[in-house]
């Protein structure tokens, strides 16, 4: 019975053992991040980052200015949604369904618990409120172009004759040629790494390039988070202090009037914007993202964004389904470029129809058309399309 009791003791000894290294394992091999991730999804009930997860980080306010509030159509949730529609946004959670048709709000509903004032996720939709960032930028000479290097401002990257040839361009279109593995769901990886981690600098500046800029398309978070880092270098080289956040209040935020101040999430206290994702707004104040590109950067007889440069935007690049930050199918039978996120946060521009639709969600149906573009985007364009009088 004694030598029983003893095997039992050594076993639970070591399975005590056991767990301590494994809660340790993640401080140990320096990704501590996994803490904070396992906090914010799988004790949640999630698997993946979700829409409401902005408190689980640092922030900087995107202040509003004087509101204008979009106006209502004439037909203004008169067309019911249909049966298809309701269905589909039931099953995969929608929080928020917007159409805007001629500047004008036709269609909007919203599901509970959310609200018009409730401010969700954007995830990589920042991705292309970060590229406009970059065409103001041009416009008020923080930057050369376009098509500068960003080594000009990360000198991180001058020994490596590839990195050092990158522009904002490249990094725009995913044609960079940085080494990056893109994935949403294993704890373990340099995405989970750079959402959840304190130093997004030291996980996207260490990365290698595995090509010449500007010869092949491979979409990476950390392209867009290298122009957020270089962006911010260029902004303080010339007004000390200015953040992101700010510089996104004065060029966007206010001049658009905006209904609510967002919030963009932060790696630490002191660090930087995450520009791969992470920008916290109302659908109604999404939607004027997309209607100042349709607009081709015009508002209220103001340019605030070069013409030329939200047309380069919005068409292919070296794939024909991606610009610069922007998604679109120009074959389609009313062509459309789109802002697109992680879990179907989607602003979509249809040109010749006027129309800006925002759906933003929690779940996003998966399969693709043509492999690319997830089929659920087809379908609504089809219909905001069919709500035109």
């Amino acid at each position: 019975m004694a030598s029983r009791q003893s095997l039992w003791s050594k076993i639970g000894a070591g399975l005590l053992l056991l767990v301590v290294v494994l809660a340790a394992l993640p401080a140990l091999t320096g990704n501590q991040y996994i803490y904070r991730a396992f906090r914010a999804t799988y004790l949640q009930g999630h698997d993946t980052a979700n829409i409401d997860d902005g408190a689980v980080f640092d922030q900087h306010l995107v202040k509003a200015g004087a509101p204008q509030p979009w106006p209502l159509a004439p037909d203004y949730n008169r067309v019911p949604l249909s049966t298809a529609l309701l269905a589909h946004h039931a099953q995969f959670g929608t929080a928020a369904w917007l159409v805007i048709h001629r500047g004008q709000v036709l269609q909007e509903r919203y599901f509970a618990p959310y609200t018009a004032n409730s401010r969700t996720n954007s995830f990589s939709v920042a991705k292309t409120v970060t590229t406009m960032l970059v065409g103001a930028a041009v416009a008020d000479r923080y930057l050369l172009s376009f098509d500068e290097p960003v080594a000009d401002f990360i000198p991180e990257y001058l020994p490596d004759p590839r990195a050092s040839r990158a522009t904002f361009a490249h990094f725009s279109s995913m044609s960079s040629g940085q080494r990056w593995t893109e994935n949403y769901h294993l704890p373990l990886n340099p995405t989970a790494k750079l959402y959840y981690g304190d130093d997004a600098a030291a996980v996207v500046l260490t990365t290698g390039f595995d090509h010449d800029p500007g010869q092949e398309y491979a979409y990476g978070s950390a392209s867009t988070q290298v122009i957020g880092i270089a962006l911010q270098r260029a902004l303080a080289r010339k007004t000390p202090g200015l953040t992101l956040a700010q510089y996104l209040s004065d060029k966007f935020w206010k001049p658009l009037g905006m209904s609510r101040d967002a919030f963009w999430t932060m790696d630490r206290p002191e660090g930087v914007e995450k520009t791969f994702c992470c920008l916290y707004a109302t659908a109604r104040d999404y939607a004027k993202l997309g209607q100042l590109l349709l607009q081709g950067g015009q508002w209220q007889g103001k340019s605030l964004l070069d013409a030329g440069f939200v047309a380069r935007m919005s068409q292919p690049d070296l794939q024909p389904f991606y610009g610069h930050s922007l998604w679109m199918d120009q074959t389609y039978a009313h062509p459309f470029y789109l802002f697109q996120g992680h879990l179907g946060q989607y602003i979509i521009v249809v040109p010749d129809k006027q129309l800006v639709v925002v759906r933003l969600g929690r779940q996003r149906a998966t399969d693709k058309a043509g492999g690319v573009l997830p089929r659920e985007v087809y379908g609504f364009v089809d219909a905001a399309v069919a709500l035109v009088p």
